[in-house]
């Protein structure tokens, strides 16, 4: 089997690594746009860099669905799967006394807690462009600075924001995994040749 073959089946057997994969496609286009002068100051620009951006959130946030519903199939968890949320995934890992299986997660998405995690506002900056408007953006410098709203402390433009976003998600993903082998990926039967 070809290089590119092996590839697209290992990423067609993981989910979570289609959804990485996908997510990382979508990044290097806007980078392509950026590099090419195509900045959303106008609309046809703003119109390609809004797809491209919900794009690479869906798949990026679908990595994080995926996991959870890997975690409540393989650990038994009998949430029916409209309901599997990492809250609720968390609360009945909980209850199995698994919380370090979750620790981090439970810190990140906890709604009691103050803080604005980098997962709280990913999903906040996913669920505005998803559901009630376009992604909201700052220009600053003459257009060159083109930052998200919806976390104003961030130091980071927009491509090496969603690029940190990638690798933190990344992290947390592979954290919980390595926790527990039941969870890592599950090759396919090989097939008997006859």
């Amino acid at each position: 089997m070809s290089n590119p073959n092996r590839i697209a089946k290992k990423l067609l057997e993981d989910r979570i690594e289609l959804k990485f994969y996908a997510a990382e496609k979508h990044l290097q286009i806007l980078s392509d746009m950026e590099a090419e002068g195509e900045t959303p100051d106008n609309s046809k620009a703003r119109l390609n860099w809004e797809i491209e951006i919900e794009e690479l959130l869906f798949h990026l946030i679908g990595a994080m669905d995926y996991l959870l519903v890997r975690i409540n199939e393989r650990l038994n968890l009998k949430l029916e799967t409209r309901k599997v949320t990492a809250i609720n995934v968390c609360k009945k890992l909980r209850l199995k006394k698994r919380n370090d299986l979750i620790k981090e997660l439970w810190d990140l998405s906890n709604p009691r807690n103050p803080v604005r995690s980098w997962l709280k506002i990913l999903i906040d900056v996913t669920n505005t462009g998803t559901h009630r408007s376009i992604i909201n953006v700052s220009f600053a410098r003459g257009n060159t600075r083109i930052t998200f709203v919806e976390d104003p402390k961030s130091e980071l433009e927009i491509i090496p924001y969603l690029d940190d976003r990638i690798q933190r998600m990344r992290d947390l993903i592979d954290n919980i995994i390595r926790k527990d082998p039941s969870l890592r990926r599950k090759l396919a039967p090989k097939k008997r040749r006859i």
